[in-house]
């Protein structure tokens, strides 16, 4: 008698594509963060500031889901 197979594990693209986005979005933000925080000015700070915001937004999310 043979073992029955195993059941795959199917993929939810939906959680694919918001976890790649997630990372996208991730990354862009850290390198804003390096490039600005090299120069000096309100227009870096300001956009220093947005991607710190991106950041937090992105870790609320995260976190929404493990209430």
């Amino acid at each position: 008698m043979t073992a029955p197979e195993p059941r795959r594990r199917s993929i939810d693209v939906r959680e694919v594509v918001t976890g790649v986005l997630a990372l996208v979005v991730a990354v862009a933000c850290v390198l804003i963060v390096i490039v600005n925080q090299q120069t000096v000015g309100w227009p870096h700070f300001f956009a220093m500031m947005a991607a710190l915001l991106g950041l937090i937004v992105l870790l609320a999310l995260y976190n929404r889901r493990y209430r």
